[in-house]
């Protein structure tokens, strides 16, 4: 009996071999069908090539309009005058005190300033005050940035949501002073 459970626990080893062979030969088929399809299928790199370099032609073409279209932009703007302002603000969390001196500009395009000036002249009041609270909103950091990208940014939006329209296109700040009193 000892010789009959040794022999039924010994697993056999003959099909083992097989099924490995048989693995390995459709691994090779499924590697070279699909190396076969990307030949076919895929382009060569010439193709490629051709491909890239006419895209870059075409990204230039297009590029090239749109500088021209900016510059047709540029020229057709006009500057608005939006006034002198002087902002002081105390912050109450650190204690500080700052006052803001400016003259605020605008651009507009040549053919909307007629409509322009009429909703300015109209919401004149209501746009000094967005401007006022725009500079009080901000942060120290924002008010001290080379560029006051970010507050060119709000006074823009808030602006054109009191006109109404977009009718501004940019901020320019003139005479800008801070001082931290």
């Amino acid at each position: 009996m000892a010789e009959e459970k040794s022999q039924e626990e010994t697993p056999k080893k003959g099909g083992g071999l097989i099924g490995r062979l048989l693995i390995a030969v459709f691994m090779a088929l499924v590697i070279g069908s699909e190396c076969l399809l990307a030949y076919f299928w895929l382009p060569s790199a010439d193709q490629v090539a051709a491909k890239v370099q006419q895209m870059a032609q075409q990204a230039e073409k297009e590029s090239g309009g749109k500088e021209d279209k900016q510059a047709d932009a540029e020229v057709s703007e006009v500057e608005v005058d939006l006034g002198k302002f002087t902002v002081t603000n105390h912050h109450l969390l650190n204690e500080a005190t700052f006052r803001v001196d400016f003259h605020l500009y605008g651009t507009v395009a040549d053919e909307d300033q007629a409509e322009f000036d009429e909703l300015f002249k109209r919401n004149e009041h209501r746009f000094r005050d967005s401007v006022i609270i725009a500079i009080r909103d901000s942060k120290v950091d924002d008010l001290t940035a080379p560029e006051l990208g970010l507050i060119k940014r709000r006074i823009l939006a808030k602006s054109n949501t009191v006109l109404g329209k977009a009718l501004l296109r940019s901020i320019i700040f003139a005479d800008y002073s801070f001082v931290e009193l």
